[in-house]
Order: structure tokens, then sequence, then C-alpha cells
């Protein structure tokens, strides 16, 4: 596995190739994530932050060490999201905070606000909206200043699914249509690696999402444009966005109960479970709750006593 092997002692003196080091390690470490789950790598980039860090102590230009700064937040930020993925929300945020104070050390807005929307997730994914709110207006206020429409926009939709879980309907509309006109803006912009992710793809998944939490939350009739949207968003994740694709699936099987489609509801809530095999996330785990709880509720149909039964089995 990466980031395992023995490193070089580190060098009294760095330049861009150290700098560079850390980068491509933390690109591998988050392709595995995306791919496999956070609990698949959450050990090997813990080992690569303890190496990593003694770059600090090494001399260097300003441009070197500002660079520096910014790359190691973002290894930190993506050891927190893999502790997040793994089920270890207080080792997530302690992280999160830390990458925070090497990002503004960095002078680099867009990754404090890429972290501050990370932190945010925590809070949402552990039913803490008002919480995850507050995140995501202050990485708002630093993606503005970073003149990123791209992070603007992931911060806007993540507002979205914020206000959706408090059962504001009109608010979570709203956001979304920021989201929206923030990700036509973005043209050309230059994207860095941490923010790739959001795509139009994945603008269209957090539509979808948000849909869904307030045809569960506020009314069941979100659900039909839900399934529209993550119908088409299923379709168009590839093998290397697996998580994505499986926390999708989940949404659409919920949307799929809610509109009386149960049949459809089983064979979608089937491919959620066959997609997460051999991921290691302790969040598609929780995730597969609500679709379980809205499976019960229909345990007079034979299909959904079924789902029910083999997402309690995948949970065990």
């Amino acid at each position: 596995m990466p980031g395992t092997g023995m490193h070089p002692r580190t060098a009294n003196r760095i330049g861009m190739s150290e700098v560079r080091r850390v980068e491509e390690e933390t690109s591998t470490f988050r392709a595995l994530d995306y791919r496999y789950g956070g609990g698949w790598c959450h050990d090997a980039a813990l080992a690569q932050l303890s190496w990593a860090y003694r770059l600090l102590d090494a001399a260097g230009t300003e441009r070197v060490k500002a660079r520096l700064c910014s790359a190691l937040a973002d290894l930190t930020s993506l050891a927190g999201w893999t502790a997040f993925d793994a089920g270890f929300p207080d080792a997530a945020h302690a992280r999160f905070d830390r990458a925070l104070e090497l990002a503004r050390e960095g002078g680099d807005n867009g990754l404090v606000a890429n972290i501050l929307y990370r932190k945010g997730r925590v809070y949402l994914h552990y039913d803490a909206p008002s919480q995850a709110l507050a995140a995501f207006t202050q990485g708002e206020r630093a993606a503005t200043a970073a003149g990123s429409p791209v992070m603007l926009s992931v911060l806007c939709a993540n507002q979205a699914w914020a206000h959706a879980k408090l059962g504001r309907r009109d608010e979570a509309i709203r956001s979304l249509g920021r989201a929206d006109e923030a990700f036509s803006r973005a043209g050309d912009e230059f994207v860095p690696v941490w923010v790739r992710f959001f795509d139009q793809n994945d603008l269209a998944a957090m539509i979808g999402t948000v849909y869904t939490e307030l045809a569960l939350g506020v009314d069941p009739a979100y659900a039909a444009p839900a399934c529209d949207e993550l119908t088409c968003v299923v379709d168009r994740y590839g093998p290397d966005m697996a998580r994505s694709r499986s926390f999708c699936l989940v949404l659409l099987a919920i949307d799929h109960l809610l509109m009386g489609d149960v049949d459809e509801a089983a064979e979608t809530g089937a491919h959620a479970l066959a997609a997460a095999e051999g991921m290691n996330s302790a969040r598609f785990a929780d995730r597969l709750r609500p679709l379980e709880t809205e499976a019960v509720r229909r345990a007079e149909h034979t299909e959904a006593r079924e789902l029910a039964e083999r997402i309690a089995t995948f949970a065990a």
C-alpha cells in the first residue's frame, strides 16, 4: 500500500521536489478513498503524515514553504476525510482543524474553503445541520476571497442540503440555484486537485440529494425530480468514483420507495449493496439506515421486507 514504506531521512533544506512528493502521495490516497473508502487507506495516510510533518522543520524559500503548508494542509485534510469515512468523527475534526491552520499559514483561501466544506459534511452526517451550515457559510466567505466559483458552488450546494435537513424548502432551493449559477461561472477556471471531484455530474448528484432530503422531510413529491437527477448520475459515475455511485444508488432506492415503486427500489437497493462490495466505508453503512427505515415501513411488500433484511445483514 502506498505511503507505508520506509522514507528517506528528512533533509535540512527542502525544495519543490519534496513538496511535489507530498502532493503525489496525497493524490494517490485520494484516489483510493474515492474508489474503496476511507477505511482502506486511513492508516497509510496517517503514516505518510508523520513523515511529511518533519518537512516543516527544514529550511526552504518562502515560495517553497508556502506551497509546503498547502500540500500538508491537503494531506492532513485527506487524513481527516478518511477518518470521517472510517467512522471516527472526532479524529476527523481534529485533522481538519490542523489542516485549517496549515492552509491559512500557506495563504490558500481556496483550500481553507475546501476544509470547511469537509468539516461541515461531518456535522451534516451526524445530524447537526445548523453547525454544518455555519461551517459551509464560513467556507463560502473563503471561497469568495479565493475567487473560486467551483468551490463556491460546492459550498452553496451543501448549504442547500443543510437547509433541506432543517426543513427549509425555500432556502434549500435558493441555495441550489446559487450553486448552479456559481458553477456556470467557472468556465476555464483552474481547479485544484482537491475539488476536481465536483463536476457537472456531482452537482446533479447534490441536486438529487437535496430533493431526496426534501422528499423525506418536507414533501414526498420531491422524490420524482430526485429520481430524474439521480438516475442519470449513477450511469455517469465510473469505477473510480465507486463510493459516490453507491451513495446515489441508496438515495435512488429511497426515492423509488417514496414513489411506491417497491420492485424498482428493491432492485436499486441490491445494486447499491453490490456496488459497495470491497469498500471500507462506515459512512456507507450509515447512509443505508434511512433506506432500511423506509423499507421496514413497507414490510407488507415482500420485496421491501427482503431489502430491509439484506441491509440488516450487510450492516452486521
